[in-house]
């Protein structure tokens, strides 16, 4: 009997953790797309700092992760439901398969509106809508999911505002400098000042500091993102264990979950990360210096708000909305194929798709 429960145990574990290993990958290129997008560095680079700034998220969880471990685990369902193992597997399961499948495309995802579609889908499976809160489903995640990129939309819109009148101190572009496009990318390649050496030129020290900044946004964008995931994945975890004999759930450290879901986040960010990273740095707005860390500081700056209040914000959204802010305020598309309308129908079926994964899940697992 006890052989069962282990196998039952670790079988829950790895469809749990498979979330987060594609969830790293996914999500990865939501904190780190505007240094690679800047031509501020290397895809390689960029990803270890961004996946580096994933694991200390999401271990930053266990002190600011606790609501919306809540939220994920029993908030939005109704106080009579009773979750059981394949309720867990499959709402995990219909998550995970559109994840693996929209990093496969290049297509960046929400696992926030995957897991939530996992749940209602699991959930509808089993009683109906009567095992859902529908009024907590309204208020904690759709209404975040569908403010949040419009309000990264406007924010960022008014930081680029604010930032091209600080932006007067930055050179003009001049005739015989350097191209345009070079420009756009490092407009302190056309200071005056500039000390120009034949092999490997000195940057000035705005042009640093901006470079500074930058990265710490990027890290700082990383960081907010899991430490928003990784309770929402933890939360399965968490829901898995309390279903074991109680000796099970008392020996292992009350941590545990959130550490295995950080560092498998992590994993996943190496292992997968550049797919969806060549979508985001590329083909969605043309991104600079300036406006890069403008959408970095207002992804970084809502998600991180929201994690502590409960809020299942999803980066992917915030994020999007960021880029789509700059690529209005500088009034210019991509340079490549225009991603924004593959993004939106992403967003539109994720919801259905992740729910219909799950329904069948449930279906299956109880008919076997």
């Amino acid at each position: 009997m006890e052989i069962y429960i282990a196998l039952a145990l670790f079988g829950v574990c790895i469809v749990i953790l498979a979330l987060a290993w594609f969830n790293g990958a996914n999500d990865v290129a939501k904190g780190i797309a505007t240094l690679v997008g800047s031509n501020n560095t290397a895809p390689r680079r960029a990803v270890l700092w961004g996946s580096l700034w994933t694991v200390l998220g999401g271990l930053a969880a266990m002190i600011w992760g606790v609501a919306l471990i809540d939220t994920f685990s029993r908030g939005l369902l109704a106080p009579g439901f009773s979750a059981d193992l394949i309720y867990i597997v499959s709402a995990v399961f219909g998550a995970t398969g559109w994840i693996m499948l929209a990093t496969r495309l290049g297509l960046p995802v929400s696992t926030t509106h995957a897991l939530l579609g996992g749940i209602i889908g699991a959930a509808l499976a089993v009683v109906g809508p009567s095992g859902l809160r529908a009024s907590a489903i309204a208020s904690k995640a759709m209404l975040p999911l569908l403010a949040s990129p419009l309000v990264a939309i406007i924010l960022c819109w008014a930081l680029l505002l604010l930032g091209k009148a600080i932006a007067r101190r930055v050179p003009a572009w001049r005739p015989g400098c350097c191209s345009q496009d070079e420009w756009r990318k490092n407009p302190f390649i056309c200071d005056p000042s500039r000390p120009v050496m034949p092999e490997e030129p000195k940057r000035s020290r705005i042009e640093r500091l901006l470079s500074l900044l930058h990265w710490l946004s990027s890290g700082a964008t990383s960081f907010a993102r899991a430490l928003n995931d990784t309770p929402k994945i933890a939360a399965f975890l968490f829901l898995g264990l309390s279903l074991f004999p109680g000796a099970i759930a008392v020996t292992l450290p009350i941590n545990l979950p959130i550490v295995a879901v950080a560092i498998t986040m992590g994993l996943g960010s190496l292992w997968g990360g550049y797919r969806v990273l060549s979508v985001m740095a590329y083909r969605i707005a043309p991104l600079d210096q300036r406006n890069a860390l403008v959408a970095n500081v207002t992804t970084s700056s809502l998600v991180l708000l929201a994690s502590p209040l409960g809020l299942p914000m999803s980066t992917t959204h915030v994020s999007t909305g960021a880029l789509f802010g700059v690529r209005l305020g500088e009034r210019q598309t991509p340079r490549e194929n225009d991603a924004i309308k593959m993004i939106l129908f992403g967003w539109l079926v994720t919801l259905p798709v992740t729910a219909t994964l799950a329904a069948v899940g449930s279906w299956l697992l109880r008919t076997l």
